[in-house]
């Protein structure tokens, strides 16, 4: 009899703990984004890429000039919708139809690559466009010649990266570099 007592006891003391009203936690939701006097929306993230190159061992930069294994990226660009053609771009599909991409940031002494603040010494990061063999200088704008015509919809504009050996002296360790994008639209 005790022990039926000392069970119901319990009962009811767990049915008394559970909670039934009040907070049960609460958080914030942040909304961001910018408007745009442009024809096409960056896609979500593509504002923030990020190309991971994995482990190379330091003996593949073992020479100035040397570099590694190429490595794609993409900037998607959605809901491209074009004002009518007043332009005198010739094959344009309209205005602002057509689009060239810059990049900048902090490049070496001899302007070929973006220079890595990590921790791997004498390492930067060349840009190479579409055709994964033409060099994109760093921090010098794109020709108007070398736009992109867009379609209506979605669309793709297409990079490569590497890493180049900037002397001889590479070292092993991390390689970070930030590079901007600006897109142009013609």
């Amino acid at each position: 009899m005790a022990a039926a007592g000392m069970m119901y006891g319990a009962s009811v003391f767990a049915a008394d703990t559970t909670p039934t009203a009040g907070s049960f936690g609460s958080g914030k939701i942040l909304f961001t984004g910018t408007i745009t006097n442009s024809p096409c929306d960056i896609a979500p993230g593509d504002d923030a890429i990020t190309v991971p190159f994995g482990q190379i061992s330091y003996r593949k930069l073992n020479t100035a000039d040397a570099t590694t294994e190429s490595k794609p990226f993409t900037i998607h660009l959605q809901n491209c919708a074009f004002d009518p053609n007043e332009t005198t771009i010739a094959g344009s599909a309209g205005k602002m139809s057509k689009v060239t991409v810059s990049f900048s940031g902090t490049a070496d002494t001899s302007g070929k690559a973006y220079v890595s603040t990590g921790s791997a010494q004498h390492v930067g990061v060349q840009l190479l466009k579409s055709d994964n063999t033409s060099l994109i200088t760093p921090n010098t704008p794109m020709p108007d010649g070398d736009a992109q015509q867009l379609q209506a919809g979605n669309n793709e504009l297409n990079f490569f990266a590497r890493l180049i050996a900037l002397t001889d002296a590479a070292t092993p360790g991390d390689v970070n570099a930030s590079v901007t994008y600006t897109l142009k639209y013609l």
